[in-house]
């Protein structure tokens, strides 16, 4: 290959006294000029792609659940009590009230013993997010199935509001 190319580096004026057939010239700047047009869609299409695809992704950000808070809400539902889920909606509003309180006085007095309690708080509220998860949709749709879900919120309940009086004192 390089001696091709020293060969035709060496004679070039041989090769250049050619002159093209007619209309050859027009044919190559018409296929060039269709080539350049169509690259020119392309790079368009490719531009007017990127906005599109920027929609769908913050449309399936915002459509889907993501994280911790995907499982906030039961995927069962007791068609017989209602009131399972209204109870639960109740003690996890009760719950959620005393974690921003107890975060705000964590906050304020930036003291050791406080971040324990509230890391003690958060923990009671991963413990029925674990219950929502595993024990939830094994309860029978019964009296007993209330039951359970009050007892375990009021424990929780009952619980966090000790943590908030001690971080009180």
């Amino acid at each position: 290959m390089d001696q091709l190319k020293d060969f035709i580096d060496k004679n070039r004026e041989a090769f250049d006294t050619d002159d093209l057939p007619i209309g050859d010239l027009d044919r190559f700047l018409t296929k060039l000029e269709q080539t350049e047009n169509r690259r020119s869609k392309r790079r368009w299409l490719e531009w007017a792609a990127i906005p599109i695809a920027a929609a769908i992704a913050l449309f399936l950000y915002l459509a889907l659940p993501w994280g911790e808070d995907a499982f906030d809400e039961p995927q069962y539902i007791c068609e017989l009590h209602s009131e399972m889920t209204e109870l639960r909606t109740y003690y996890m509003m009760q719950m959620e009230g005393i974690l921003m309180e107890m975060e705000e006085k964590s906050l304020q007095s930036n003291n050791p013993a406080s971040r324990k309690l509230l890391e003690a708080g958060q923990h009671i509220q991963n413990s029925c997010r674990q219950f929502d998860r595993e024990v939830l949709p094994t309860l029978p749709c019964s009296d007993e199935g209330v039951f359970a879900i009050n007892q375990q919120y009021r424990n929780s309940l009952s619980s966090l509001q000790q943590l908030y009086g001690q971080m009180n004192k």
